[in-house]
């Protein structure tokens, strides 16, 4: 599955149990990319358009790691 924005990675996060560390390891790193991303996004981008950005580079980063699993 692919999370696609904070809301989607807020849901996994309520279902994961709290011993599976490899799950939390994995949420972590996405929330780190989402959060990296909406912190620094390209000059001028600001507001809705720094979300958006944070939310592609969520998508992006998953589909990176899928292609590289290959």
């Amino acid at each position: 599955m692919i999370y696609t924005d904070m809301e989607s990675l807020l849901k996994v996060a309520a279902q994961i149990a709290a011993d599976d560390i490899d799950s939390l390891y994995k949420l972590k790193d996405l929330i780190g990319v989402y959060f990296d991303a909406l912190d620094n996004p390209p000059l001028g981008v600001i507001g809705v358009g720094a979300i958006t950005y944070a939310e592609q580079a969520l998508i992006d980063h998953q589909l990176d790691n899928v292609e590289g699993e290959s």
